[in-house]
Parts: structure tokens; sequence; C-alpha cells
């Protein structure tokens, strides 16, 4: 559709033979061009509603986005798929050819002193991470009503582990591998609620990660939104007005940061948690409390993710065929003038991907204050004095790999690229909804902001806003675009039944 048609409600002819006869069709808003409100497009759109899409970027996808600075192409927002039967991304993964990559069970660890830990060791210590967290889970959601609003995931973790009867050190080093579960939350496991830790359950099946990019799913989602609905990009969201002027008496204004304003006979927000949270004033007049005390109640996550690429993966010589996937330096001690707060780090492998997708890169994420204190530089530091700074950072990790040589250019660093979620507007200066200690009624704060206001066409979407089973993910926010927009037809649906007619 032409982005010149103006906005309003459109006028359409019912059957011939009643030309005399008009019905008005709903014109939709929704404000946002990530994956939910692309989903949420072409729902409506095969639902007959007339859709505009108005996006403060200059490019569709919200947080899926790729880089091509490495010289091949590494998605910069997610890259995983959590869960496997009935999930809608891994059917689009199938049905575009995106390649998908399944770890293999192998796994490396550095203990707080910078030692490996022995494989049959940390094969059985990861096994008991993953035992003691799918037992947190179904513990939280057995026992919701009665665990304390302030105790944390790390708190029964440490439980857990003080009455396993295995050695000191591996307790200790257990625990250390416990903490990467903040790499699913964004933030620490001493801040994750344990009474709503069964909302994270979607992390704890099956897992694939893309191995090209995220982009041909993004682009079979916008197929149609791209063909058939009103696209608005470089356009601010400042204010969301409910007024009388709308089909079924009920209209919305939406004020652009340009001065315009835009009425529609109702709005989607699929805007990040973040962003509500920060622009809770372009609401007029303003939420209903169930709602403000959702969006201010739930909180957001800071994931980051460090690409460091070599010339050559110097790390897999002599074992390429059963090098493990994934690397996890607990609680290092001994990277006092780097990282005195002992942040723990983990990398995947690149380089196990199948060809042609394989690259000598290590892929690290990291969440709370350590992708505070990176994204910060990043944020800060010109390109290549970012590149001296992550090198100095991340050089006591890698640096204990196999095969490390200080003296040998294969094992300096050939590039590396970071994100920086943590100062992007339109990302809600952050990434990933949570639910964190003290947070009480979590569920019912995620229900409040599936339901909106209807009666007011008013929706949410977006990870914050879905399936309780799809918290936080991909899936979610796609799922969360559908159900605003079946919502959305079934408050339309006698103007839609008597347009049709």
């Amino acid at each position: 559709m032409d982005p010149s048609i103006p906005c309003g409600t459109t006028t359409v002819s019912l059957s011939p033979g009643e030309g005399s006869k008009s019905a008005k069709v709903p014109h939709i808003c929704i404000v946002g061009a990530g994956i939910s409100g692309l989903r949420c497009a072409s729902v409506l759109i095969a639902g007959g509603v007339q859709v505009t899409i108005i996006e403060a970027r200059d490019r569709i996808g919200g947080r899926i986005l790729q880089s091509d600075e490495l010289g091949y192409t590494v998605d910069l927002g997610p890259n995983w798929i959590h869960t496997s039967g009935g999930n809608p991304i891994l059917d689009l993964a199938n049905a575009t050819g995106t390649p998908l990559h399944i770890w293999n069970e192998k796994l490396q660890v550095f203990d707080h002193d910078g030692k490996a830990v022995d494989d049959e060791t940390a094969k059985r210590l990861g096994e008991l991470r993953w035992d003691i967290i799918e037992e947190a889970m179904r513990h939280s959601k057995e026992n919701m009503h009665s665990i304390n609003k302030d105790d944390s995931l790390g708190q029964w973790f440490e439980q857990r582990v003080a009455d396993m009867k295995v050695s000191e050190y591996d307790k200790k080093v257990l625990i250390g591998m416990a903490e990467m579960w903040g790499c699913y939350i964004g933030d620490s496991i001493y801040r994750q609620s344990l009474k709503y830790t069964w909302l994270e359950d979607c992390c704890s099946g099956e897992e694939s990660i893309v191995c090209s990019s995220y982009a041909a799913i993004l682009a079979e989602t916008a197929r149609i939104p791209l063909k058939s609905a009103n696209l608005l990009l470089k356009r601010n969201v400042v204010r969301v007005s409910s007024n009388e002027n709308g089909a079924n008496g009920q209209g919305i204004t939406i004020g652009l940061e340009s001065g315009e304003n835009l009425t529609f006979d109702g709005v989607i927000m699929t805007t990040p948690l973040g962003w509500l949270k920060r622009n809770e004033v372009a609401f007029q007049p303003s939420l209903p409390s169930a709602l403000r005390e959702a969006i201010i109640s739930i909180s957001v996550g800071h994931l980051e993710k460090v690409y460091i690429t070599f010339s050559t993966a110097w790390w897999k010589a002599g074992r390429e065929d059963e090098y493990p996937g994934y690397t996890n330096w607990v609680s290092p001690k001994y990277a006092q003038e780097t990282n005195p707060q002992g942040w723990p780090q983990e990398a995947y492998d690149l380089a196990a991907f199948p060809a042609p997708h394989s690259h000598p890169t290590l892929l690290l994420y990291l969440y709370g204050d350590c992708s505070a204190y990176v994204s910060n530089l990043v944020h800060k530091l010109s390109t290549e004095e970012q590149y001296r700074a992550l090198a100095t950072f991340f050089e006591p990790y890698y640096s204990r790999l196999p095969n490390y040589d200080r003296g040998s250019k294969n094992c300096k660093p050939a590039a590396i690229l970071a994100t920086a979620w943590r100062f992007d507007e339109f990302s809600g200066n952050g990434s990933y909804c949570n639910f964190q200690v003290g947070i009480e009624s979590a569920d019912k704060h995620v229900e409040a902001l599936q339901i909106g206001l209807p009666h007011s066409h008013i929706w949410f979407a977006g990870e914050h806003a879905a399936p309780l089973e799809e918290m936080g993910t991909v899936a979610g926010a796609y799922l969360s675009g559908e159900r605003a927009a079946r919502s959305v037809l079934e408050q339309f649906s006698s103007t839609l039944q008597w347009s049709a007619t």
C-alpha cells in the first residue's frame, strides 16, 4: 500500500446492487514493526481490516537485526529458538530453509582459578545444574502462593547445592555454572524471583541456534504486511489519545514527534516494555491502574552479545570433531584488573556450525552488570578503542582455551563486534522482560497486558504480553501479535460481517 494513502477510516462499497449503502472498514494502527507487529498485521489483513504500521526506526524488525561488519552476517538480536514442538518460529525456520544447529552435549568449564575442569566432572555438573533449575520451576509453579516474594532463584540454588553429597569444590563450581542462567533472563539469578521462576519454563526445553540469521524468518513474517499494509517508517509516536470518533463510537489519535496527528479506530502497541515504562505519559487519558502496575512491576533485562572472530579456530586444532561447543568461565578470580567483580563468562563456538556457516568465532552472552559495563564501552568509545578495550577485557578467558599462544597472530582477534541495546531507546533500553524478586501477581500483570483495553480500542503485544509458556521469546512476541489481532477482529466482528455482506 502506498504510504501516501491518508490515515483514518476507509469507506468501502457493499455488495452489487447496494451502491447507495456503505460500511466503514476498521482502520487499525500498529505501533512498532517488530515481529509481533508484523504478525499482528498479517492476521488483521487476513480478517479484512485496514492496517497502518508506524515504526520509529528506518527499518522493520525491531531487535531482529543483522550485521555484516565481521565479513559475514550475524544476528545482533535473537538467534535462538528455545522450544521445539508447536513453536511458530521453528515452523518458519523450516519453511524458509533457515539452517539450525543443536550443540553437542560436551562442554568445557574453567573454575574460579582459571583451571580446566575435567570433562567428566563438567558434564556431571552441567546435568545437575539443569536438574536443579527444572526442579526450581516445578517448585515455583506448585508453591507459588506460599513462596516469599523476596526469595530468589539464586538462593534456592545455593540451598539445594548445600544439601548435595558432592565435594566442596564441585559445589562451588556448580553454583558458578548456575549463574549463567542470567543469560536467559538478562539479569542475575539473585535478582530472579523464585516465586515466578516458572514463567521462564519456555527456556528449559530443546534449544536450536540459527546458523545463518533470522533474516529469512523476518522476511516471511513481513511478506503480507509489506504488500498490503500502510508502513510509515521514521515516525516516532509520542501520544496515544482516546476519543469518540472511530468505528463503534471509539477512536484513537496517534500523535507523532513531527507534530502530525493520525486518527484510527484502534491501536495495538507492540512497543517494548522498556518503552512503555519510559513513556507512560504518552497515554491520554492515563492507563488504568492495573496496566500501569503491570508495566511498572515487570522488569526489563539487559542481555548483550559479543562476537570475537579470529583468522582460524586455533582452539580446535587436533579436536575438530569432538571439541565442546560451549565454554563457561565461572566467576574468575584471575582477572582482577579488568573484572574485579568476578562476572562469569560463557562462549559458543561458531566454528562448530556446518559449512558454509562455520566461522572461527566465539559468541559471548553478557547479562546484568557485566552487560552494562561492556555496552558502556561500546557506546562511548570509537571503533578502534572498542577493539582494544574489549580484547583486553576478554583475553583472560579465551587465552585459557587449548593451543593459545600470545605471540601468534592467529590467536589475536581479527575483529570484535558488540551490541549495546541498553542505549537503544526504541528497544526500551534493554532486552527481554523478566520477573525480579519482590514482584507480586506477575501472572496477573501479564494477563492485564494480554487483555489490554478492548473497550477503549487499545491493545498490547510483545514478548511481555506473550502466552505464559513463551514469555520473553521471539515465539512469544509472534504469538502475542496473533492474540492481539484476534481480539481486534472479535471487537469489530459485527462491522466486518456487515461490510462483507
